[in-house]
C-alpha cells in the first residue's frame, strides 16, 4: 500500500507513542564510570531513558572508586523529581576484582532495580510487581571474614611494543610489581616499575640516530586513618632516569591530610588539604647547572583538592606547591581546574587546564645538549613554566527518549 506523506508522519508518531510509554517513569543515568548502557536498556525496560536530566523523574548519578583488592566500590545516588520530588536514596556495592564485564554489568542491573523499586511502588506499576524474597539465615560481616591473604593483593606484569619501517624502528619494554593492603583503618601501597625505550631513525644521508630512555621507580606509601576527616602516614621513593639526569633519586616524607567532608562521601565530594615534608638524595649522571654530582636536600609540599560531582556535572580543582628548604627560591606550583557543566537542557561545556610555574629543576645537566638531544627529547630541559588546556562544547536536540538498542552494523 502506498502511503501519502501525512499518513506516513501519523504512522511514525503512533509507533513512537507505543514504544515510549508515558506511564513509565522517566530516568536519566549520569554515568561517571563504565555503565554498559546498551545492556542496561535491554534488561530494564520498565522505565523510559531520557537524553536530558531536566526532563527525568529520577536522576541517577553513578560513580566508582578502586578498592584495595582491585575491585570497585560503586555508588548509585537516586534523586526524585516531579512526582518523586524529595525521594532520595543511595546504594553502594563492591565488585569482585576478578569479575568479568558480564558479571559487573549483571551486578549493576540488580542494584539499579533495587534503587528503582523505591519509586516504582509509588506508581500504578506496583500492581505488576511480582514479589519474591529470599531469606538467608547466614549472616556475615567483614569482621569475621577468614582471609588467608590477610587483605594483601599482588600484581605482576609486563609489556612489550615493537614497530618499524624502512627508516624507523621502535622498541619499548616495561615490567611492574605492585602490592597493596587496604582496610578501613590502614592503607599500604607498594609499586615498582622498570621501562626501556629505544628509537632508531635513519636520516636521508644514511646516518642512524638512536635515542634511548631508561628508568626505574620504586614507591611505597602508608596511610593511617585517624578520624573521619584526618589521616597521617608517609611515603618513600627511589628511582633512576636517563631523561632526568639521575643515577639515583630518592626521598622519604612524613605526610598528613585533612578532608573537610567525611571520607565516606569522597565519591561525590571532596575538599582535602595534604602536607608532606622530608629529605631527598640525588646522584646525578652529569654535573648539574648548580655544579653538583651528588647532594642531600630537604623539601616540603602542600596540595589542595576540591571535587564535586552532582547532576549538573562535575568540577575538580587541584592546587599544589613544592619548595626546597635549603634554598627557598627553588619551588614549583601548579593550578589544575577541570569542569564538566550542563548549563541548560541539551547544552553542555567541558574545559580544563594545568598551569605550572617551574623554578626547581636542580637536576638539569650542565653539559651542552646537541640538536638531536633537544629534538628527540633525550634529556630534560630547564623551563620557567609549562601548561596545557582543552575546551569542548556540545548541544543536543531532538527526541528526548533513549530507550532503544540497535547493534546492527
Amino acid at each position: 500500500m502506498k502511503l501519502t506523506i501525512p499518513t506516513t508522519i501519523l504512522f511514525i508518531l503512533f509507533s513512537t507513542a507505543l514504544n515510549a510509554d508515558n506511564s513509565k517513569p522517566n530516568i536519566f543515568i549520569d554515568c561517571q564510570m563504565r555503565c554498559h548502557m546498551n545492556y542496561v536498556r535491554e534488561q530494564i525496560t520498565f522505565v523510559n531513558y531520557m537524553q536530558d536530566r531536566q526532563v527525568a523523574d529520577i536522576y541517577i548519578l553513578a560513580t566508582d572508586q578502586r578498592t584495595g583488592a582491585g575491585g570497585k566500590s560503586v555508588q548509585l545516588v537516586f534523586q526524585g523529581n516531579n512526582q518523586f520530588t524529595g525521594k532520595l536514596d543511595t546504594i553502594t556495592y563492591v565488585t569482585d576484582p576478578n569479575a568479568t564485564n558480564a558479571i559487573e554489568r549483571d551486578q549493576m542491573i540488580t542494584e539499579l532495580k533495587k534503587g528503582l523499586l523505591k519509586y516504582i511502588v509509588h506508581t500504578d506499576m506496583i500492581d505488576a510487581i511480582d514479589f519474591n524474597i529470599k531469606v538467608d539465615e547466614t549472616e556475615s560481616t567483614t569482621d569475621n571474614i577468614d582471609d588467608p591473604w590477610n587483605y594483601w593483593v599482588f600484581n605482576v606484569g609486563g609489556n612489550g611494543w615493537f614497530s618499524g619501517e624502512q627508516s624507523f624502528k621502535n622498541m619499548d619494554v616495561s615490567g611492574r610489581i605492585n602490592a597493596n593492603r587496604i582496610t578501613d583503618q590502614n592503607k599500604f601501597f607498594f609499586s615498582s616499575r622498570y621501562s626501556y625505550s629505544e628509537n632508531t631513525f635513519k636520516l636521508s644521508d644514511g646516518e642512524e640516530v638512536v635515542s634511548v630512555f631508561r628508568s626505574y621507580n620504586i614507591y611505597t606509601e602508608y596511610v593511617k586513618s585517624i578520624t573521619d576527616h584526618w589521616s597521617v602516614g608517609g611515603t618513600a621513593r627511589v628511582g633512576s632516569s636517563t631523561f632526568g639526569n639521575t643515577d639515583i633519586n630518592s626521598s622519604i616524607r612524613a605526610a598528613i591530610e585533612y578532608n573537610v567532608y567525611p571520607y565516606s562521601e569522597a565519591q561525590t565530594r571532596r575538599f582535602s588539604f595534604f602536607y608532606s615534608i622530608g629529605p631527598e638524595f640525588y646522584d646525578y649522571t652529569d654535573v648539574t647547572i648548580y655544579d653538583k654530582l651528588t647532594e642531600w636536600v630537604g623539601r616540603h609540599s602542600v596540595n589542595m583538592q576540591f571535587e564535586q560531582t552532582q547532576k549538573w556535572g562535575e568540577i575538580e580543582i587541584r592546587f599544589g606547591a613544592q619548595q626546597y628548604l635549603h634554598n627557598l627560591n627553588l619551588y614549583n606550583a601548579y593550578f589544575n581546574p577541570e569542569v564538566e557543566w550542563q548549563i541548560f537542557k541539551g547544552f553542555s561545556i567541558d574545559f580544563g587546564a594545568r598551569f605550572s610555574f617551574v623554578n626547581d629543576r636542580i637536576n638539569i645537566s650542565k653539559e651542552e645538549l646537541s640538536d638531536e638531544d633537544i629534538l628527540l627529547q633525550i634529556r630534560q630541559l630547564d623551563t620557567d613554566f609549562s601548561y596545557y588546556s582543552y575546551f569542548g562544547i556540545n548541544y543536543r536536540f531532538g527526541s528526548q527518549y533513549n530507550n532503544f538498542v540497535n547493534p546492527r552494523f
